[in-house]
C-alpha cells in the first residue's frame, strides 16, 4: 500500500504522459510545455506600434508606417518561426487545446514587462458557423487560459456576425476590405486588452479594435502569441532587384 501511494504522488508531479507542445518527446512538465530540446524566439525587437519582431534597430516597422491604426499598443510574445507556426496550427486544426495554457504563459510573460493598466480580457471572435466547425475558438481558449493566471476577468465582447473568406491568401489591402463591417461589440470596459494566436497584416486586430472603440472603449491593448516579422523592404516592394544590377 506504502508503494502504491508513493508511486501515486510521483505519477502527479512526474506523469510520464507528458509531452513537448513542438515536437512531443516525453519530458518533464514546466510551465512552458517544452523539453530541453526545443524553444521558441522571444520576440524582444518588437515594433513600438504593431509589436512584431522587427528586422532593424529603430523604434519602428515599416510594416505599419503607413496604416492607421485603432489599437493604442499591441505586443507579441514569440517570433512567427516553424516552432510557433507548429503549435498555432495544432490548437487550431488539431484538437489540441491543452497548448492554449502554453501560450497564455508566454503571454503573460510579456504582459509583466508591459506598464498597461487595462480592466478586461478579451478575443477575437469567429463566425458560429467555424465555431461549429471546430468546436472552439483558439482565441478565447488563450484568453480564458490568461485570464485564470491572473486575476483579470475574460469577457466576451465581440461577436464576427458577417462570415467572410479565409484570410490566408489575401493581401493586406484586400484583408481590409473582407473584414470591414463583419465584427460588432457590446458595450465594453475602458481599458481592454485584445488576445489572438497571431499577428500577420494586424488587420484583424485593427478592426476589432475599432470596432470596440465605436462601442465605447477609450484603450485597445493587443496581445498576441506570435507576430509574422517584418519583411525587408525589397520582399515588400514591386522592384526588380534586377533593376539595380543595370
Amino acid at each position: 500500500m506504502k508503494r502504491e501511494i508513493i508511486n501515486e504522488i510521483v505519477n502527479v508531479f512526474y506523469p510520464d504522459d507528458v509531452k513537448c507542445v513542438v515536437c512531443s518527446r516525453e519530458m518533464h512538465p514546466n510551465r512552458y510545455g517544452l523539453c530541453d530540446k526545443c524553444s521558441f524566439d522571444l520576440n524582444e525587437n518588437y515594433c513600438l506600434r504593431c509589436g512584431r519582431h522587427k528586422v532593424g534597430m529603430s523604434d519602428y516597422c515599416d510594416e505599419c508606417a503607413d496604416q492607421t491604426l485603432y489599437f493604442d499598443e499591441a505586443r507579441s510574445a514569440v517570433v512567427y518561426n516553424d516552432s510557433a507556426k507548429s503549435v498555432i496550427w495544432r490548437l487550431k486544426y488539431g484538437s489540441a487545446k491543452y497548448i492554449a495554457r502554453t501560450m497564455a504563459q508566454f503571454l503573460l510573460d510579456t504582459l509583466i514587462t508591459t506598464d498597461w493598466e487595462f480592466d478586461c480580457f478579451t478575443f477575437v471572435p469567429i463566425h458560429k458557423k467555424r465555431l461549429r466547425k471546430r468546436g472552439y475558438n483558439q482565441a478565447e481558449l488563450i484568453a480564458r487560459s490568461l485570464s485564470d493566471l491572473t486575476t483579470t476577468p475574460c469577457i466576451p465582447l465581440l461577436q464576427k456576425t458577417v462570415e467572410t473568406k479565409n484570410q490566408a491568401r489575401l493581401s493586406r489591402d484586400e484583408r481590409v476590405t473582407n473584414l470591414a463591417g463583419s465584427f460588432t461589440a457590446i458595450p465594453p470596459p475602458a481599458h481592454i486588452v485584445l488576445v489572438d494566436d497571431v499577428l500577420t497584416t494586424g488587420s484583424t486586430v485593427n478592426e476589432c479594435a475599432k470596432v470596440l472603440k465605436a462601442a465605447g472603449a477609450k484603450v485597445v491593448y493587443v496581445l498576441t502569441f506570435a507576430s509574422v516579422p517584418e519583411r525587408p523592404l525589397l520582399d515588400r516592394s514591386s522592384v526588380n532587384i534586377a533593376d539595380f544590377r543595370r
